[in-house]
């Protein structure tokens, strides 16, 4: 036995089991602390018990590369710290918990639907670690009406991981807890599970004083539950031209009391926190109470960084923060499904779906767009918000808009792209407001349904001027009838008719002639004509080889 007190009685079992698996380590439960054992421990230390540290206890661990391996909780109401662990260290299965139960709200009925009336979200209030998440002055809608001692909670079971590089986390846990690592490089956290988080973010990458970056630190896979904060959160992290740090492996946020995964904007302590060249791979966010994915470098009111690319540099919202955004699948969040902002960066196959607000809404320009998917979102039916933004000058490649019912605001505002393959079945060609089109274009009306007499589809092709547009109706008749084929021009939102084959099967094509009396430019092409009324005269004005004559039709 080493220094401190004796063995308690337990499981004799699992005791004989751990001394022939940590035969050269040691055991929490030989020491009277934490410090005590680690400062015995030479290549593991076994939590073979529950440890309660009192707030702002630290452990220092003197660069020794250790395997923790915890088979019992951290329970405490504050900050935990371990400090200087060696690089290669492995902490297994740590589990936070809080000492105190926490008061909790839950903004879901029973149907898992979003509750919007402040007072019925106020009565859900409960003490729980595990049912809902502790509201903060984040909860603009509610926070004013929380009793003082609600407000005041203030709880967390935090451990923080200090000066640490080269340290894996698999498996953490957390029941109304939370994990920052702090000022390092190469620090991942493998799977979380099982994790209720606390009031802050359930995992956090922070430097807070300092002006270096970053880099390597990642969350692989797992997922977290509630707590106040994001689920994930980076500080001034910088993964480089490799892009080393980020989240990716398929992790779920869930019911987050801000974003699934963030990068920090603006400044803390006077030091941009603003992060660069992370990637953000196969996420899944769901139902979180703000964003699913805040990749934001820059946010507010335009103020000049600090520590950081200045205004004159790059403008406001335009930072080069060059991230690697795939398969983000965003659901049911009450913000924006994916929000982003930067002047360079690569998004691959996202999707958002029922946002209350945003599906996607991306500043910046330079970036290039593959495979973005909206389907009803705007859920809340917000007037003016649209279902994606991107509003600078980008590159995006297939788009595909899926509405249920047609929201307020626009299907799409790409006012300054080029956008190929647009498909948007169901909406209308006045809600997609894009610089340009490259492909097909599917708008208005897409129906195909067997066994009904008539078959019509629509296509409109139009351009950042909505009121101006091309429209072709084929319809299609079964049984005894006919098919035929109807062109518009459509221009200030009303159609003109140009052309209409097979009407009423006869064979016949209808071309439209003007009412007016047209001008010369009215038949810019040569060897082409164009048909008007002059009175009660059917005139025609022909372009011979560049000559413009005029020929009565009809006296």
């Amino acid at each position: 036995m080493g220094v401190g007190k004796w063995l308690s009685v337990g499981d004799a079992a699992f005791r004989e089991e751990a001394n022939k698996k940590y035969k050269y380590s040691v055991k929490l439960s030989d020491y009277l602390t934490l410090q005590e054992s680690a400062s015995a421990a030479v290549d593991g230390l076994l939590i073979d018990e529950d440890y309660h540290f009192t707030d702002g206890e630290s452990v220092d661990f003197s660069g020794k590369v250790l395997t923790i391996d915890c088979k019992a909780k951290f329970i405490g109401d504050g900050k935990l710290t371990f400090e200087n662990l060696g690089s290669g260290s492995r902490i297994v299965h740590p589990h936070m918990q809080s000492q105190t139960v926490p008061y909790v709200i839950s903004r879901w009925d029973s149907n898992g639907e979003w509750i919007n009336d402040p007072s019925t979200i106020i009565s859900t209030l409960t003490q729980s670690r595990t049912q809902g998440y502790a509201p903060t002055t984040n909860d603009v809608d509610i926070y004013s009406s929380l009793p003082d001692n609600v407000k005041n909670q203030n709880l967390i079971s935090h451990l923080i991981i200090s000066n640490s590089s080269g340290t894996d986390i698999f498996y953490p846990k957390a029941t109304f807890g939370s994990y920052e690592s702090f000022k390092n490089n190469n620090v991942k956290f493998w799977y979380p599970r099982d994790f209720y988080g606390d009031m802050t973010n359930c995992i956090a990458f922070t430097a807070w004083d300092s002006t270096d970056y970053y880099h390597g630190n990642y969350v692989i896979g797992g997922s977290t539950n509630y707590g106040s904060g994001s689920g994930v959160c980076f500080y001034r992290n910088d993964g480089g031209v490799s892009r080393d740090g980020g989240v990716i492996g398929g992790f779920t946020p869930y019911r987050c009391g801000e974003s699934g995964v963030k990068t920090y904007q603006n400044e803390v302590n006077g030091i941009s926190q603003r992060c660069y060249s992370l990637r953000f791979i196969d996420i899944y966010p769901i139902e979180t109470y703000y964003d699913g994915v805040d990749l934001n470098a820059d946010y507010g009111t335009p103020t000049e960084r600090q520590h950081d690319y200045t205004l004159a540099q790059y403008g406001w919202n335009n930072l080069p923060t060059n991230h690697i955004v795939s398969n983000i699948q965003a659901y049911k969040t009450h913000g924006v499904g994916i929000w982003g902002d930067g002047s360079t960066g690569f998004y691959r196959d996202i999707y958002a779906s029922y946002s209350r607000g945003a599906g996607i809404f991306i500043k910046g320009s330079g970036k290039n767009f593959k495979n973005l998917t909206s389907v009803q979102n705007n859920a809340a039916n917000t007037p003016g918000e649209n279902q994606i933004t991107l509003d600078g000058a980008n590159i995006i490649d297939g788009v595909n808009i899926i509405n249920y019912t047609q929201p307020p605001g626009l299907a799409i505002f790409a006012p300054n792209s080029t956008v190929t393959n647009l498909s948007a079945p169901g909406v209308s060609s006045s809600s997609i407001n894009i610089g340009n089109i490259e492909g097909l274009v599917v708008g208005n009306q897409i129906s195909v349904q067997p066994n009904l007499a008539t078959q019509t589809s629509a296509v409109y092709l139009n351009v950042v001027n909505t009121g101006v547009a091309s429209k072709r109706e084929d319809t299609i008749k079964v049984g005894p009838g006919a098919s035929e084929v109807t062109r518009y021009v459509i221009s200030g939102s009303a159609p003109r008719l140009t052309m209409r084959e097979n009407h009423g099967d006869f064979g016949a094509v209808n071309i439209a002639f003007s009412g007016t009396v047209l001008p010369d430019e009215a038949v810019p092409d040569a060897n082409s004509y164009a048909v008007y009324w002059d009175g009660t005269n059917l005139t025609a004005l022909i372009n011979h080889g560049g000559v413009l004559t005029r020929q009565k039709l009809t006296t």
